[in-house]
């Protein structure tokens, strides 16, 4: 049944805080990142005390924001982050958006003054009537609301939850006066399967057409974003494109969600991606277009080109029923899980087949465009110092087969997108939704702490590091002893350099570093264990020595500033909107 028992239900020694570590630990919460404060310290108290919950304290409110999301994206579970009220609380705003944007589910903690005092200007007050902080995250919440009075509590729980996991996941936000959770609750128990709904429900007439269309096509594609890789949905993606056969491109965010050594690979469609993933899905080939999990929008279609739908049937899969036919029409839109969606396509073409039926696509007969990357030459220099291209080819032979690899904003992440080859078992991370420098710098420790058997790579920038590297020393008071930062040292925000150097005859340099930057020597004085690459085939040995280290590692790769990352498409893309 869905009530626990009377006692549980009626207890009058329950205060608002118990019942909601129940929920949380009934959601499957296991550690809460945040920053300990006045007006939420009842509820760090709880936590500290209780041995079902870590209590990991960051060093910054934005930092505990962007950990909550890495746990999330690794663990696929709901993750919490708290902050006190006033800056505690407008601190996280930043990591919170990224989480909003990318779809991830996090309860989102804050601290408020006492009921009583509401309205009145006490102390780092966040009310409606002074600076309203439940105003301030519903832009970049899918709930936000303010807890009034202890019987409100379970219902505000269960409609967070209820948001922050159906459907396309995302963050929800409580503000909780401070003199609430000591307050006693009578509260009726509710399992979470009972107020949550099953979200792998699709439109099975849709899915049918879709499969009719896919079989029949003679080119099909599949346009594959960072959703599949939400859904768990890899393995599925993979052996539908095999089916068929179908070539697969993936969006920027979406990378490594199909295997980029796959025969069937194109590679990353859009921002600093491929001229095979490029060529192939705006050539008139293609019959047949299934894009799941992206919301198609500028960077994964090349600042939203026309041929990507033209003259073609246009599938799209998607979650959230507002993402479908938003920047394309489509011919087909089912909204639902992908992994339920595409397990279905992938059964119903079976079936199809074990009656002796061939697909009709040509892919078989028809070589396919192999993924290329751009200046190869510089992929295999010797040139010293190393060049962007030459270490992650270093890296790739010793990248283990199962590692989860973030890439930072800025100019690195470019260089990640276009020549780090991701294979079958590996993960790649990349808020480029909102796009936030310092979150591939700090979201990797909440990864890392939500899988500590898969190892964690962190690839950064030097400005990225400065930004947001203090974070770093939660890792070492914690011993996150599966995560290496690899961090391209070129001292400047090299994608604003770059870009602006080809849009105009000059370049922004102000932002270059008037003083070099010893990225190795500020990790050490974290707590990290340090290398330096600065020369061609230095990084595998490097990297197989962190690897076997204890405690968390970084390794500072000092690389020829002179080499531009593969920004091509995005500088049109900015001068098209400037033009405009």
């Amino acid at each position: 049944m869905a009530v626990s028992t009377q006692e549980d239900s009626q207890s009058s020694s329950s205060r608002v805080i118990d019942i909601f570590i129940k929920y949380l630990k009934a959601e499957g919460v296991k550690v809460v990142f945040g920053i300990p404060g006045g007006l939420l310290y009842p509820f760090f108290a709880v936590i500290e005390a209780d041995t079902d919950i870590d209590l990991i304290v960051t060093k910054h409110e934005e930092g505990a924001a962007f950990m909550a999301d890495g746990y999330a994206r690794v663990s696929r579970q709901l993750s919490v982050c708290a902050g006190t009220s006033g800056p505690g609380a407008t601190n996280m705003i930043t990591g919170v958006a990224c989480a909003f944007a990318d779809g991830v589910p996090m309860l989102v903690l804050t601290g408020q003054a006492a009921t009583h005092a509401l309205g009145k200007g006490a102390a780092q007050e966040t009310s409606r009537e002074d600076i309203d902080i439940v105003a301030m995250f519903k832009p970049v919440t899918k709930y936000s609301a303010m807890v009034t009075t202890p019987q409100s509590m379970g219902g505000h729980l269960r409609r967070a939850f209820r948001y922050a996991l159906t459907g396309r996941p995302g963050p929800v936000h409580l503000n909780v006066p401070v003199d609430l959770w000591e307050k006693p609750l009578i509260e009726t128990w509710l399992d979470p399967k009972t107020y949550r709904a099953d979200a792998s429900t699709f439109d099975p007439v849709a899915v049918g057409r879709a499969s009719s269309l896919l079989f029949g096509a003679k080119c099909p594609a599949i346009l594959a974003g960072a959703g599949v890789c939400s859904a768990g949905a890899q393995e599925h993606l993979r052996i539908l494109a095999e089916l068929l056969p179908a070539c697969v491109a993936t969006t920027p965010r979406g990378k490594g969600v199909f295997p980029e050594s796959h025969p069937l690979s194109l590679g990353v469609m859009g921002f600093a991606g491929h001229a095979a993933a490029r060529d192939t899905l705006l050539s008139n080939d293609i019959d047949v277009l299934l894009a799941v999990g992206t919301s198609l929008n500028e960077v994964a279609t090349l600042n939203w080109a026309p041929k990507l739908s033209h003259e073609r049937v246009f599938l799209q899969v998607d979650i959230d029923p507002d993402r479908i036919g938003r920047n394309y029409p489509v011919d087909v839109g089912i909204v639902g899980d992908s992994q339920a969606i595409l397990k279905e396509l992938v059964s119903q073409l079976q079936n199809t087949l074990q009656k002796g039926v061939a697909p009709a696509s040509i892919w078989k007969k028809k070589s396919l465009p192999q993924r290329v990357f751009s200046e190869t030459e510089l992929r295999d220099s010797e040139h010293i110092p190393v060049t962007p291209q030459r270490w992650r080819k270093d890296l790739e032979e010793v990248l283990p087969h199962n590692a989860v690899v973030f890439s930072d904003i800025g100019g690195h992440m470019l260089s990640n997108i276009h020549y780090l080859t991701m294979q079958a078992e590996q993960k790649f991370v990349l808020n480029l939704g909102f796009g936030s420098m310092g979150h591939g710098t700090v979201a990797p420790i909440g990864a890392a702490l939500a899988d500590r058997k898969r190892p964690v790579v962190a690839i950064i920038g030097d400005a990225c590091f400065t930004m947001n590297g203090m974070e770093l020393i939660t890792a070492c008071e914690y011993d996150v002893d599966n995560l290496i930062w690899v961090v391209e040292n070129n001292n400047m925000h090299g994608i604003t350099y770059y870009a602006s150097r080809a849009l105009s005859s000059g370049a922004l340099s102000s932002v270059c570093y008037k003083r070099p930057i010893d990225v190795a020597a500020l990790a050490r004085a974290m707590g990290l264990v340090t290398w330096i690459v600065d020369r061609p085939g230095q990084m595998a040995s490097v990297f197989r020595e962190a690897l076997a280290s204890s405690g968390p590692s970084l390794i500072e790769v000092r690389v020829d500033a002179s080499v531009a990352p593969p920004l091509g498409d995005r500088v049109k893309s900015i001068s098209g909107f400037v033009d405009k």
